[in-house]
Parts: C-alpha cells; sequence; structure tokens
C-alpha cells in the first residue's frame, strides 16, 4: 500500500536509527549518515536499479562526521550520485550538554554549537541544491531542554528554522523545527508538501 512517503528519499543525519526506520516502514528509501556506527542502521537492502530513473534504490549509509565540511560534501555527492535529488532531509540538534551552564567549559560550548547549529546549517546549505518543489527540511530539537546553552541552541535552530521556512518558500521547499515525537507524528501522516 503507497503513502505519501512511498518512493521519496530522506535524508536523516546523526543517532536517528528509529527515524529511519518510520520511514522505512512508510516506503521511503533513507540516506543515512552517523558519526557513531552508521552500519547498525543497515539492513542489507540491496541496490537495485530504478529503470524508469537510472538511479540505484536500497538505502545509501554512511559512516562520517558532518563537522567536517569535507564529509559533508563526500556525504551529499554519494547521495547525488545514488538517487539524484533530496526530498526530505532530517537533521539532528539534540546533542545536549547535560549540565548547568557554570559548569560548561568554553570548548564544550563551542561544541555543542558545532553539533546543533553549524553541522545543521552545513548540511542544509549542501542539500539544498538537490532538492526541489514539494521537498522538506525537518531539523529535529531537543523536547524540552534542561539546561541554559540547551535551550538556546534550540531556539536558534527554531529561529533558523522559521527564517528558512520563508526565504524558501517561493522555492516550495518546506522548513520546520519539531522534536522527535512531533517529527513521527508529522511522518506517519505524511508531511503535506511532500
Amino acid at each position: 500500500m503507497a503513502t505519501p512517503l512511498t518512493g521519496r528519499v530522506a535524508v536523516i543525519t546523526g543517532g536517528s536509527r528509529g527515524v529511519a526506520e518510520t520511514f522505512r516502514a512508510q516506503g521511503a528509501v533513507c540516506a543515512i549518515c552517523d558519526r557513531g556506527n552508521a552500519a547498525s542502521h543497515d539492513r542489507g537492502n540491496a541496490a537495485p536499479h530504478d529503470r524508469d530513473r537510472g538511479r540505484p534504490q536500497g538505502d545509501l549509509v554512511m559512516t562520517l562526521d558532518l563537522r567536517d565540511p569535507m564529509a559533508v560534501d563526500v556525504f551529499a555527492t554519494a547521495v547525488e550520485e545514488r538517487y539524484g535529488r533530496v526530498d526530505i532531509l532530517v537533521t539532528s540538534a539534540t546533542a545536549t550538554t547535560a549540565a548547568p551552564f557554570e559548569s560548561v567549559s568554553a570548548p564544550a560550548e563551542r561544541a555543542l554549537i558545532e553539533d546543533n547549529f553549524i553541522q545543521v546549517t552545513g548540511l542544509i546549505r549542501r542539500m539544498l541544491p538537490l532538492m526541489g518543489d514539494g521537498s522538506a527540511i525537518v531539523n529535529l530539537v531537543q523536547d524540552e531542554p534542561c539546561h541554559a546553552l540547551d535551550a538556546a541552541v534550540k531556539a536558534a535552530v527554531e529561529s533558523l528554522s522559521g527564517s528558512l521556512a520563508a526565504e524558501l518558500a517561493p522555492r516550495g521547499i518546506s522548513v520546520m523545527a519539531a522534536t522527535v515525537e512531533q517529527a513521527y507524528q508529522l511522518w506517519w501522516s505524511g508531511i503535506p508538501s511532500v
């Protein structure tokens, strides 16, 4: 049975195993990148060719650190070569300091901002040329941040998402920030513009 996500190409970053499983259950193919063990996402899918588009199907799974701009380029190039497009981009801005403000060192603060903001903007910037009318960007954010820096970074991603939604609307690309729970509700009903 077809769903609103059947045949869509979903690019998913970060510790998002459950997200990828949800997309697969809805008929999407997934390009997954994680700096941890991305292989744990792989279901061993073969990659038969779609004769109509000349593009292989099946999941693409890579272990890369997307804080490195060259790694972002490697991942985006692999996505482009395999699928030729991105229908849904899911970024993960859910890393946390797990510590109160006064306990966080300057390097830890920079790492938090890099993990949850700079990595997100870099990936979006690189994937945008592969996205067209009807595509969507979903920036996953923390549910309820416990600490000031976590809340500040979440607010930055939410603000970025709102501003990008206005900027990219003329191109038919929707952008939103959502908690994981909100995002699951969205995906099961089908992202409206996808």
